[in-house]
């Protein structure tokens, strides 16, 4: 919802809920460029343009808009920001055509505002192939609806609540439509991911390369759903396994940029510590002028996440230096799961989380008790009887593993396996999940345990 008042723009935050009697606010706010001047379209009829004195005006169905000094100018006549556009038809811009209406901000951005069901139909097919399974798809639906949603109770100072891109999640409009994605947000309408009496943070990711990551290793977050897990259907992706060539004088930037210091010439990269699914936690960087130990996923992203694909990596000349079409080792291919009438309370549910993180359950135990939902509360008992599922904030066991990078020349190769942050839902993994029989509810209750569907109305 926006309000416009004496030229000023008032931002409501997009979601309001309430407990138990819940109400749903339904427009979501994308911001599709950031400042400049704009070119824009509507496919059918005329736009039509209101700005934040009240003026409105017909601008035909193309308009150049440029921004400056609070005002959008449109055929050399200027209009106080904010400036809302709307039409009968889909609105155009930059080759891609969106539902709902264009705003144009205080600060000169553009944001598409539309129905949160509509947005959702124009991420699933630029998040997920429309080919995939349908409850992989709603399970992408649930996760992409509970995130916007949660996001934009986080960002009301921005004047957005999430950004087109795979910084929030892709979102490419009306444009990249299908039936079978349309009918997978249609049958998930109004379901979120919820954690107790709050909406759950449902990060996801492409390919966890076998094992998710624990938050707290990643974003420095401590959230009991969001711990580590190990995948349990065997799957490939197009990045199952990876390498990657990196300059010594990148790296070496790339350490600077994160701690300020300039180390020299990069002689050794370390991975000294990783979690126990393997993907790397700290690495030390080894230099003419000393060394320096860094979060392997800050170093990452100051290097190229595009480039560094995932923190999974391998050992040089390890099991997994081969082609992209290699299924992962170390995972297990399950069979489908069975209904149980014999559910879990919340505080349980929680419990078994807690347990989980802690490791109170080994991996085979894990893996039983997600093939087998009905011999849950016998390990919640046995969890229990271990001393568990007690701690408030679990932390993940970590371990020492001590192996370097690869060098080659004044480059250094680093082999891996998946894409990502690793954190939350592996979309390749609820993919294979989803073909072997297992429901959204139960893909979601794997990847973000203790957490439940809830539905919106």
């Amino acid at each position: 919802m926006i309000l416009i008042l004496r030229g000023k723009i008032l931002a409501i935050v997009a979601l309001i809920l309430t407990w138990p009697g819940e109400s749903l606010a339904r427009d979501v706010y994308v911001r599709l460029a950031n400042s400049g001047s704009y070119s824009i379209g509507i496919t059918q009829g005329m736009l039509t343009m209101t700005d934040a004195e009240g003026r409105l005006a017909n601008i035909g169905d193309e308009a150049q808009i440029s921004v400056s000094g609070g005002y959008a100018v449109i055929m050399g006549n200027s209009f106080l920001m904010p400036v809302r556009i709307s039409g009968a038809g889909l609105l155009q811009f930059k080759g891609r055509t969106y539902r709902g209406a264009f705003l144009i901000t205080q600060k000169g951005g553009l944001l598409n505002v539309v129905d949160v069901e509509q947005y959702l139909c124009g991420v699933l097919p630029a998040e997920v192939g429309a080919n995939w399974h349908s409850e992989a798809l709603r399970t992408q639906a649930i996760c992409a609806r509970t995130y916007v949603l949660k996001q934009s109770m986080n960002r009301a100072d921005k004047g957005y609540d999430v950004v087109d891109t795979d910084a929030d999640q892709v979102y490419k409009g009306a444009g990249v439509e299908t039936a079978k994605t349309n009918q997978a947000v249609a049958s998930t309408a109004g379901e979120v991911l919820t954690y107790g009496k709050d909406l759950a943070f449902t990060y996801f990711h492409s390919d966890s390369g076998g094992h998710t990551a624990n938050i707290a290793d990643v974003w420095g977050q401590k959230l009991p759903y969001l711990t580590g897990v190990p995948e349990i259907v065997n799957y490939k992706s197009p990045v199952s396994v990876w390498n990657a060539k990196i300059s010594a004088t990148k790296i070496q930037s790339a350490v600077k940029k994160v701690t300020g210091t300039d180390i020299g010439a990069i002689s050794e990269i370390q991975v000294s510590e990783v979690d126990e699914g393997g993907r790397a936690i700290t690495m030390t960087f080894i230099g003419t002028n000393g060394s320096k130990s860094m979060k392997a996923s800050q170093f990452r992203l100051a290097v190229d996440p595009r480039t560094l694909k995932s923190t999974m990596f391998t050992p040089s000349g390890g099991a997994y230096k081969v082609s992209n079409t290699t299924t992962p080792s170390g995972l297990v291919t399950q069979r489908k799961p069975q209904d149980s009438g014999n559910e879990l309370t919340f505080e349980e549910e929680q419990g078994i989380a807690r347990m989980t993180s802690e490791g109170i359950f080994t991996t085979t135990e894990l893996i039983d008790m997600l093939s087998n939902p009905d011999k849950r509360k016998d390990y919640y008992q046995k969890g229990l009887s271990r001393g568990g599922g007690k701690s408030a904030a679990p932390s993940k066991p970590r371990s020492k593993y001590g192996y370097s990078i690869e060098r080659s020349g004044g480059d250094f190769i680093f082999y891996g396996r998946g894409w990502g942050h690793g954190v939350g839902m592996c979309q390749w993994g609820a993919m294979a999940m989803a073909e072997n029989g297992y429901t959204a509810e139960k893909i979601l209750a794997h990847y973000y345990p203790g957490t439940s569907v809830r539905k919106i109305k």
